[in-house]
């Protein structure tokens, strides 16, 4: 019997139901239809199934699919394609990064999640800048890459507990 998550679906439907108007998903499935990830790898990656599980409170079942492959879930890119065409306005890439808080703060996360996130906590950014590719700006003309204000995101991400996590996810690693 799936069991139905109260509190993950009335987040959902608070995200669909924001502002003055109410939005609801109705299947169309248009943000599968534009998203490149799907259009890349096909049934494996599916931003419409993450939505209706999400909106049915089917935490459970999200949860065992992610530990199974975690593709599923962590294969958005955050592009906000889907966003942009929905006819009906879902947040559905806001959908997807509140499924990924609930994964991590489950403790299941890709395992690469830990490294990128230490990353982004002590240089501001998951991948720093190469010196090719500043090089390649200056020939360009453009000059260097702006300064990332590292000091600012690693107060955000202690100040919302996202070291604790790191830490957690570290450990069951």
């Amino acid at each position: 019997m799936v069991k139905i998550d109260v509190n993950l679906k009335r987040a959902v439907l608070d995200m669909m139901m924001g502002g003055d108007k109410l939005s609801y998903c109705f299947q169309c499935g248009i943000c599968n239809d534009v998203c490149p990830v799907s259009q890349r790898w096909g049934s494996r990656y599916n931003p419409r199934d993450l939505v209706l599980f999400s909106a049915l409170g089917f935490k459970e079942a999200l949860v065992s699919a992610v530990v199974k492959d975690p593709f599923i879930l962590w294969g958005c890119t955050t592009c906000e394609t889907c966003d942009e065409k929905c006819p009906a306005e879902i947040p559905i890439t806001d959908i997807i990064s509140l499924l990924k808080n609930v994964s991590v703060s489950l403790g299941v996360a890709p395992e690469f999640y830990p490294s990128s996130t230490r990353a982004v906590m002590e240089s501001g950014m998951a991948i720093p800048v190469q010196p090719a590719v500043e090089k390649r700006r200056v020939g360009l003309g453009i000059g260097p890459a702006p300064l990332i204000p590292a000091e600012e995101i690693r107060k955000l991400m202690l100040a919302t507990g996202v070291d604790k996590l790191v830490k957690k996810q570290e450990e069951t690693a």
